[in-house]
């Protein structure tokens, strides 16, 4: 019995002779649908186009794809002759698919450090503004340390002059209440120093000037 006789009677279309069974029925990408009675598509199997009426018509020499994207060859007519193996080509496309995810992967973590590089130099620049800041300030601090000190020496030198003036206003007290008080001992001698007159404002007197300024006056 031929394929169409099967087919035939496998669609109760005519008396069986024997038992037929198709075991694999699948589609092509535009539709049609193919019959075989092989349990799977293999090369050397029976491959037939299915009609609208269920009559069986051989596939005609080409080459084919089925919906699942398995492609085949026929090149005597009704007869599978080659099956192209699909999964170069998936992997082929899962190999891509990985090279840009591997690509993006790099991309992001070229753009991570970056980031971190100029983040880096962004601390390293804040620190050493710091430190600039610093040296500044302990410059400042040392300058105002260096002027309190000569402020301090000022005043420790005006003092000197002032326990030598009063040691020597002694000295004179002492001569003079030894000699014979014939005569009244005019004391207003000893305040014949006279006023000192303001040369600039008081506030911008140093330390020296307004000690001499207020023992004078």
């Amino acid at each position: 019995m031929d394929l169409k006789s099967k087919i035939r009677v496998a669609l109760g279309l005519e008396e069986p002779t024997t038992e037929v069974k198709l075991a694999m029925e699948a589609q092509l990408e535009d539709g049609t649908i193919i019959v075989s009675e092989a349990n799977e598509l293999v090369a050397g199997v029976d491959i037939s186009i299915l009609a609208e009426d269920g009559t069986l018509i051989p596939l005609p020499a080409g080459e084919y794809k089925t919906d699942a994207g398995v492609g085949f060859s026929v090149v005597d007519e009704g007869v599978v002759a080659e099956i192209y193996d699909q999964e170069p080509a998936e992997e082929e496309e899962e190999e891509a698919e990985e090279v840009e995810a591997t690509e993006e992967v790099e991309m992001s973590t070229e753009e991570n450090e970056e980031d971190t590089v100029e983040q880096v130099d962004l601390k390293a620049e804040v620190v050493e503004e710091i430190g600039t800041v610093i040296k500044e300030l302990l410059s400042e601090v040392k300058n105002d340390l260096s002027r309190l000190e000569a402020e301090l020496n000022e005043v420790k030198a005006s003092k000197d002059e002032v326990e030598a003036k009063n040691t020597e206003l002694s000295k004179q007290v002492e001569e003079l209440s030894q000699e014979p008080a014939a005569n009244p001992v005019n004391t207003h001698k000893f305040n014949t120093v006279a006023k000192v007159e303001l040369s600039k404002p008081y506030s911008q007197m140093t330390v020296k000037e307004r000690i001499k300024y207020n023992l004078n006056n």
